[in-house]
């Protein structure tokens, strides 16, 4: 595994970390108690020499003293000679000679010794007892801590960074889980998701996030395959036909109309030029610029217009009564688009009218066009505006389309931030537009 892997980076840090905690610590501890047993051992030898020196004012001063503590020792010094001593130096000469400083008593470290001296009187004149420890006790429990601490703290980094090792392990192993089923994922295996390891923490939500992003390529897969597939079967038809109109004119070039093959290609032409307008159109919905500018639009006008050319055309009886003001916000060119595709729609489905609504109050801008047509049943009316999708009756109809003029519709309606649906009508088809107002300056 690399040096610069996350395991071993973290892995480090904690070592580093806790490391260094450790071994400040165990200094630190180690002085505590080098500190401590020195100033338990003053106090004691302290204590001792005060004790004496308490029984030699009062002349209860035995010349034997009982050893007591740690190994302490008594000796009284009177005029260079021992007066009293403890059992284990009796009779032997002066051990320590130094004189008593201004604090009484006083401390001082004398070879392996730690030395009390305070100053009394006596019959004799002026003595001095010395009390004295040894130091080996102090050393010895200084050398038994840092000997366990030797031990215990290498022990306990080496068990942090194996803990941290595992845990770090075992906490990235769905994370490098994820990245196998990843990179084994291509356009053609979008169906595969990655694990979701079930823990409920920030693992879980990445992988519940990535295949919430592979169901959402996937879907825009399938959506793109649709769409190629329907646009090549769309594109394909008027092809086909110009492609069967120059042939049979080639087989009989004596017997060919040209004005009307002319005027049949020219139609086909003018079919596949819509299509590929509305296919573009589609293709910039998709890349979030279907909205190419933002003016303030008479949205009332856009709608009048197009009824009086609907109404010019004399193929059903428009119903424009309805129509009122509204103003709102976007590309007129696009806006145009939909209501045309809307009255387009009405118009291939109606049997004799065709109604047309505009209604604008504080926040919307609200357009209705219904027909008296066989009408959209209920499970239908979300799949209406999807792409090539053309109901089964209407296949036939007139020619039918290529399926996309309410799928337009819909997307340059969502550009502009609104909303397009096929509501309920008492009699056909009735689609709603709501459409943001543009508020006045």
């Amino acid at each position: 595994m690399g040096r610069r892997s996350v395991r071993v980076r973290i892995t480090a840090a904690a070592l580093a970390v806790v490391g260094t905690a450790l071994i400040v610590a165990a200094v630190m501890l180690v002085l505590l108690l080098r500190r401590y047993e020195f100033s338990a051992l003053d106090d004691e030898v302290r204590m001792r020499a005060g004790d004496v020196a308490e029984l030699a004012q009062r002349g209860e001063l035995p010349p034997v003293l009982a050893n007591t503590g740690r190994d302490t020792v008594i000796q009284v010094v009177c005029d260079g000679r021992v007066t009293a001593a403890s059992t284990a130096v009796r009779g032997s000469a002066p051990l320590w000679t130094f004189p008593p400083g201004t604090d009484d008593p006083s401390l001082r470290t004398v070879g392996d010794d730690r030395v009390a001296a305070t100053r009394v009187v006596m019959p004799c004149g002026s003595a001095t007892v010395y009390a004295a420890a040894p130091l080996s006790h102090v050393f010895a429990t200084v050398d038994e801590m840092e000997i366990l601490l030797a031990v215990v703290v290498p022990a306990l980094i080496l068990l942090v960074g194996l803990t941290t090792w595992r845990l770090v392990g075992r906490t990235l192993e769905p994370v490098e889980a994820i990245r196998r089923e990843v990179a084994e994922i291509s356009a053609n295996a979008l169906d595969r998701r990655v694990p979701v390891p079930g823990t409920a923490d920030e693992i879980d939500r990445l992988a519940g996030t990535m295949n919430g992003m592979l169901d959402r390529l996937e879907a825009a897969n399938r959506r793109q395959r649709t769409f190629v597939a329907d646009a090549s079967h769309e594109l394909r038809s008027p092809l086909a036909v110009i492609r069967a109109r120059l042939e049979a004119g080639l087989a009989r070039p004596g017997s060919v109309d040209l004005k009307a093959l002319a005027t049949g290609w020219l139609d086909e032409q003018a079919r596949l030029e819509r299509l590929v307008d509305d296919l573009l159109l589609l293709a910039r919905a998709d890349e979030g610029s279907a909205v190419g500018t933002h003016d303030l639009v008479d949205l009332d006008e856009l709608v009048l217009a197009e009824a009086r050319d609907l109404q010019a055309r004399g193929t059903v009886t428009v119903d424009g009564a309805g129509i009122s003001a509204g103003r709102v916000r976007g590309d007129r060119e696009q806006l145009r688009r939909v209501v045309r595709n809307l009255l387009d729609n009405a118009e291939h489905h109606a049997a004799h009218t065709v109604s047309v609504a505009l209604h604008q109050d504080e926040d919307l801008v609200e357009l209705v066009v219904g027909d008296d047509g066989p009408g959209i049943p209920p499970d239908e009316r979300q799949r209406v505006f999807e792409r090539f999708v053309r109901l089964d009756g209407d296949r036939n109809r007139r020619g039918g389309g290529a399926g996309l003029g309410l799928s337009i519709v819909r997307d340059i309606v969502a550009a502009h931030g609104g909303t397009a649906e096929a509501a309920d009508a008492e009699r056909g088809a009735r689609f709603v537009v709501l459409l943001p107002a543009a508020r006045p300056p």
